[in-house]
């Protein structure tokens, strides 16, 4: 399904030869980048399903539809956060751009917020099937933890940056420092909050914010 009013994109995308759309494109220069190849063909099928779809323009604008900038992005996030873009990438292929939920196939607003919940089940399922390391299992409590925060929805997107952990005898820490994206603005920009946090996983979790900063 393509968009309902013709673009000047969609006119590129109809003129394209098979193996040289958009996608194929991404995959191509995601590939000479150095991504891994699993990887890649993952970020060309969200792609691919985001426009193909009809996607939200916030998550058209996430993957990188008719935005250099963006789809130049996914493939810096994909290398510097391989389990955190691929856990996201797989969120939105299952919930077809969060239009329908993973089990039962009903439809949803891409803005509800019981989005969130159905997130947490769906990565507790994962877990059970292939159980994710300490570290990767902060990261995910972080970004549960920042959207909880600041009461964001599943369009919001958390970019967590200089990521450290230390592991002790009985528990994990994560400190990262984050800035969320709002995508869902006529020009998604990063505002709104940037800042650190500090995450244990331990016997007596515990979750922190540090330096909440306003941006223009």
């Amino acid at each position: 399904m393509t968009p309902s009013t013709r673009t000047d994109f969609d006119d590129r995308v109809l003129a394209c030869a098979p193996g040289s759309f958009p996608w194929d494109l991404w995959q191509q220069e995601a590939l000479s980048a150095g991504l891994n190849a699993d990887l890649a063909a993952l970020g060309r099928a969200v792609m691919r399903e985001a426009y193909q779809h009809d996607w939200c323009d916030g998550l058209k604008y996430e993957c990188g539809i008719n935005n250099p900038e963006t789809a130049a992005g996914m493939i810096v996030c994909a290398k510097e956060q391989p389990f955190l873009t691929e856990t996201r990438w797989q969120w939105l292929l299952a919930t077809d751009g969060l239009r329908f939920d993973p089990w039962n196939r009903e439809e949803w607003s891409e803005e509800a917020p019981e989005w969130n919940e159905m997130l947490r089940r769906w990565l507790a399922e994962l877990n059970a099937e292939n159980v994710r390391s300490a570290e990767n299992q902060l990261l995910l409590e972080a970004l549960d933890y920042i959207t909880f925060f600041y009461r964001l929805n599943q369009l919001a997107i958390v970019d967590l940056e200089g990521q450290a952990f230390r592991t002790g005898a009985s528990e994990t820490t994560l400190w990262a420092s984050f800035t969320v994206i709002d995508s869902t603005q006529p020009e998604p920009r990063r505002v709104n909050h940037s800042g650190a946090i500090r995450i244990d996983l331990g016997k007596d979790g515990d979750a922190t914010i540090f330096e909440r900063v306003e941006e223009s």
